[in-house]
């Protein structure tokens, strides 16, 4: 059982500063705690390691909320910290990623759209960008891109499919979506796409 008195209060002082070393030493000496508190809500040890990640960066966000004159109670802050955490976790399954940019929303925006005729050099070159991004993909990768951002099925169905879960999903997604971000052929097919689209409205 974690003791209140298992790290000095000075670290935990420098750990509600922002100190790396010093969070490093509050993961190391409180990570059975963390890791028993994840075992409660997820059975797969893939899901719980990926739970655990998101759990700390929330953790280490978070680390202001500490009240620097109670430093003496920290384990049952971090436990309550990490108990909500979970279930906000479990309460949304199917939680995006936010677009960081406008250009990342532009090829999420395309990816999840249903496909559309090929009915202009635009749209053919674009589909080209796409493939040339898919090819490139390692298999899982590939196949979670045809089964979410092609065939359009939700976390659960792919989930089931790939044998991952919601949050091993979303972190996909959110790679997908920053690689995208950075192939400079498939965003620039996306511009002249969308500028020609600009034109047949006007």
């Amino acid at each position: 059982m974690m003791g209140a008195d298992s790290l000095p209060r000075v670290t935990l002082e420098r750990f509600r500063a922002g100190d790396a070393q010093a969070f490093a030493e509050v993961v190391r000496a409180y990570g059975p705690l963390v890791r028993g508190a994840v075992a409660r809500y997820w059975r797969s040890a893939f899901e719980r390691e990926e739970a655990m990640q998101e759990i700390w960066v929330h953790v280490y966000r978070g680390r202001e909320a500490l009240d620097p004159g109670r430093l003496e109670t920290f384990s049952g802050w971090l436990a309550v910290l990490v108990r909500h955490r979970c279930l906000d976790l479990l309460r949304r399954p199917t939680e995006a990623a936010p677009a960081s940019t406008t250009a990342e929303a532009a090829a999420l925006a395309w990816l999840e759209a249903a496909p559309e005729q090929e009915t202009s050099l635009e749209q053919a070159e674009l589909r080209r960008a796409v493939e040339a991004f898919k090819v490139r993909l390692r298999p899982a990768w590939r196949d979670f891109f045809e089964l979410h951002f092609v065939e359009g099925l939700d976390y659960g169905a792919v989930g089931e499919r790939l044998g991952i879960g919601s949050i091993r999903c979303k972190y996909m997604r959110k790679v997908l979506a920053a690689r995208a971000r950075r192939n400079r052929a498939l965003l620039a097919a996306l511009g002249r796409t969308a500028a020609t689209g600009g034109d047949r409205a006007s």
